[in-house]
């Protein structure tokens, strides 16, 4: 089983989760409770709605019950919450690995119609200048070691 992971596709349909037969689908509103009936859970476009400290509590919240969790998402910002990413264009997997170096691809990103979450685009602007050596997730770890 995968966890901890955001698939992003540029025309994102349930067709694609067709891969991910053992994961349960949720695609409205749910309580917490009822996602400990699940060993693994696929949230389908639904996390938009919530704050990222919101996003963050939930994630901790699955890992804490041993819940493998995926979240499908058309909205790019939301792939700073997971470790792995799985890119689709439509229905057909264009790139998958670690959330940080996939990003690294700015130009594929781009070349898709996705525009790069802020913090990311920032961090590849001030390595390109050298004022940073690493990609941030966040901007909080960004202003800390900018002012250090």
């Amino acid at each position: 089983m995968i966890t901890d992971v955001t698939i992003i596709s540029t025309s994102l349909n349930k067709k694609i989760l067709d891969n991910y037969k053992d994961y349960h689908i949720i695609d409205k509103s749910f309580t917490y409770e009822e996602l400990l009936q699940y060993k693994s859970i696929i949230f389908f476009n639904i996390l938009s709605n919530l704050k990222d400290k919101e996003i963050k509590k939930l994630y901790q919240y699955l890992k804490d019950n041993s819940i493998n969790y995926i979240n499908a998402t058309n909205n790019i910002e939301e792939v700073l919450f997971t470790k792995n990413l799985v890119v689709y264009d439509k229905e057909k997997i264009i790139m998958e690995g670690s959330t940080l170096s996939l990003l690294n691809n700015a130009k594929l990103f781009k070349r898709l119609g996705f525009n790069l979450p802020f913090i990311i685009d920032l961090s590849l602007y001030l390595k390109d200048y050298n004022l940073v050596d690493k990609i941030y997730l966040d901007k909080e770890s960004l202003v800390d070691d900018l002012w250090k």
